[in-house]
């Protein structure tokens, strides 16, 4: 069985539920990473896909790809819908006008009405495959994995201060806002330096500069250390030269971020680097499952006093670090679970047969 992937946008999606399961099987047939799809025509793409059996739309939002996926579908191929995110469950009143707003529903609507047109569906977590399985019934769980290859010594910290990490972007201002008083007590501190990365752009443009709320908390912090948003290809090794002592992962309870994947504790794992993440009361934080090997935190108003705590018992949480390191190599490895992902879809397609 051939796959063919079709990346809905050319990020750290396709990156790893395109690009890593086709690299370690030998029935996807993925674009080379550097280059991406986006320079091949729909005619390049169509020609392409009718060389393989089942044809993956990782994301399809755009208003033409369902037209293609019929066409394919016409010709015998399977469809498969995949999405490691939701659109349902949006934060609305973090996009800028009502403009966005609308965008955002559209694209909801054309997600749902692939995913109601595909052969089967696949995902991330259990929460958006509840999701997904009212519109499809044919669901099946492929979990992010990390690539040993993306494994760098990280620079060892040497400014006598403790170095918090938040690596996310604009769209995590949410997550970040929410704990920003104790996020101001940690900037209070001369011992302590906070790091980010992401919320500038590539060319360094504060990115939350469009919202004044946004922009207004980032502008007042003192004890800050910038770093420009990267790609993918050059992410892995960019947070290993930031010397962290701990990565911080704070998530506002609401269902866009329960339908996440933990993909950034396993990237900050493969890392050595510590994990303090967000625990929801009803359990349903994607970082739950891997409670064993970071720490959680359920109370907002603790996570100064919890970073503090950290700090001054570094030692034990740096041997939880690289206990959660070899963790998630031998449960979350590409290089062992490519063929999963080959089994999982074999098994869509299958049902459809006999539907």
């Amino acid at each position: 069985m051939k796959i063919y992937f079709i990346q809905g946008d050319y990020n750290f999606c396709y990156y790893y539920r395109g690009y890593l399961p086709g690299v370690y099987s030998n029935n996807y047939v993925v674009e080379d990473f550097l280059q991406g799809y986006t320079s091949l025509s729909g005619e390049e793409m169509k020609e392409k896909a009718m060389k393989c059996d089942v044809i993956c739309f990782q994301r399809p939002s755009g208003k033409e790809v369902l037209k293609l996926a019929k066409i394919l579908k016409k010709a015998g191929k399977y469809i498969i819908f995949d999405n490691d995110d939701t659109y349902s469950g949006v934060p609305l009143h973090r996009l800028e006008n009502e403009k966005q707003v609308q965008v955002a529903k559209e694209i909801n609507a054309r997600l749902n009405e692939f995913c109601a047109f595909a052969d089967g569906v696949t995902t991330t977590t259990q929460v958006l495959a509840d999701e997904y399985s009212k519109i499809n019934p044919n669901v099946a769980i492929l979990k992010n994995c990390i690539d040993p290859i993306d494994e760098f010594t990280c620079k060892k910290n040497t400014t006598g201060k403790f170095r918090v990490g938040f690596i996310g972007s604009v769209t995590s201002n949410d997550d970040y806002f929410h704990i920003k008083e104790q996020i101001r007590q940690l900037d209070a501190r001369d011992d302590i330096t906070i790091v980010i990365l992401g919320v500038k752009n590539q060319k360094g443009k504060l990115m939350a500069s469009k919202m004044k709320e946004d922009y207004d908390f980032w502008v007042t912090l003192k004890n800050i250390e910038w770093h420009n948003a990267v790609n993918v290809t050059e992410y892995m090794h960019t947070v290993s030269q930031l010397a962290l002592d701990l990565a911080i992962i704070p998530r506002k309870d609401h269902y866009f971020n329960k339908c996440k994947s933990n993909l950034k504790f396993l990237e900050m794992s493969l890392l050595h680097i510590p994990v303090l993440a967000q625990s929801f009361p009803d359990g349903l934080s994607p970082y739950e499952p891997d409670k064993e090997y970071c720490t959680l935190v359920s109370d907002d108003s603790t996570w100064y006093s919890t970073i503090i705590n950290i700090k001054d018992n570094y030692a034990h949480y740096k041997d939880l670090a690289n206990k959660a390191h070899d963790y998630v190599l031998k449960e979350y490895n590409i290089t062992t679970y490519a063929q999963e992902w080959v089994k999982q879809i074999e098994k869509l397609c299958k049902y459809q047969q006999n539907s």
